[in-house]
């Protein structure tokens, strides 16, 4: 394993353990009722990660969650993930693990292209006030497939975990 690579497990496995302790920790410090009295639909937008713009709508339950997405990084391909993500700690912030898979297709003159990723975001999501929510995560992404327009080009994906960095706004309410 290269280095660099090894560097990048050894911090996302330093990031699982210190949201593991901080949801302990702040969970008992955490006077709000716990999340899984609660099944919440949010929708909002998001900058960066799976795209420069996109539509996103994530289902809640409990500390889980599913969210679909669609967006665009040039406005000339369309973007669409799918994500299962979990939720640690109560309270108004909450740290965040996901993972889920990302399909990004491209439309041209000179012929079609897609990729099918693998995506594994970490983030913090900030509960502002009522149902209004605001976020960041960092989606560690990886090349499972890549359909190229150069029908000759057979080459791999390459194996290596390429972070793209976004943020949100949401907006949800209980139901």
């Amino acid at each position: 394993m290269p280095m660099a690579e090894r560097r990048l497990t050894i911090a996302v496995a330093s990031l699982l353990i210190l949201f593991s302790t901080l949801s302990t920790s702040l969970t008992a410090q955490d006077t709000t009722p716990r999340a899984e009295s609660r099944n919440r639909l949010r929708i909002g937008i998001s900058l960066g990660g799976t795209g420069f713009l996109g539509i996103v709508t994530e289902y809640q339950h409990g500390d889980w969650a599913g969210e679909l997405g669609l967006g665009t990084i040039s406005f000339r391909e369309l973007s669409v993930f799918v994500t299962g993500k979990r939720y640690f700690a109560g309270g108004s912030f909450r740290p965040v693990l996901g993972a889920g898979f990302w399909n990004l297709s491209e439309w041209t003159e000179e012929g079609s292209g897609s990729v099918f990723i693998f995506r594994a975001p970490i983030g913090i999501d900030w509960q502002v006030s009522g149902g209004h929510a605001l976020g960041a995560e960092v989606g560690l992404n990886r090349a499972l497939a890549i359909d190229r327009r150069d029908t000759e080009d057979d080459t791999p994906p390459s194996p290596r975990l390429v972070p793209f960095p976004g943020i949100y706004y949401r907006y949800g309410w209980e139901h």
